[in-house]
């Protein structure tokens, strides 16, 4: 995870709410390391507004979040996936989208 917004989370989430984080993400990169997975289907942050301004981390913790709306499936239709890995990643993610929106609320005040 980018160093800048560790440093965020950890202004608005606890030591352990972070590590946690990070490390459901370090297991999610281990098991799609080692799976066949389908073609990745979230947007790839290009580009945020690097404006030196108290906004600024605000809108790097809300890119981050934008890409927790994406779902792992093994089918086109947008049914739920069967598969244990897709549901493990697709759990994980709606973990992250909480702590995520929890630390923008806060920022946001």
């Amino acid at each position: 995870m980018d160093k800048i917004v560790v440093k965020v989370l950890r202004e608005f989430l606890t030591t352990k709410e972070v590590d946690e984080l990070q490390g459901r993400l370090w297991d999610e990169h281990c098991i799609i390391c080692k799976s066949e997975l389908p073609p990745i289907n979230g947007q790839q942050i290009l580009h945020i507004d690097g404006t030196p301004d108290g906004d600024y981390p605000l809108r790097i913790l809300r890119a981050y979040r934008q890409n927790c709306d994406c779902r792992w499936g093994d089918t086109t239709e947008g049914t739920d996936t069967e598969n244990p890995v897709l549901k493990m990643m697709n759990d994980n993610c709606e973990q992250r989208a909480k702590l995520l929106d929890g630390a923008i609320k806060k920022l946001a005040k």
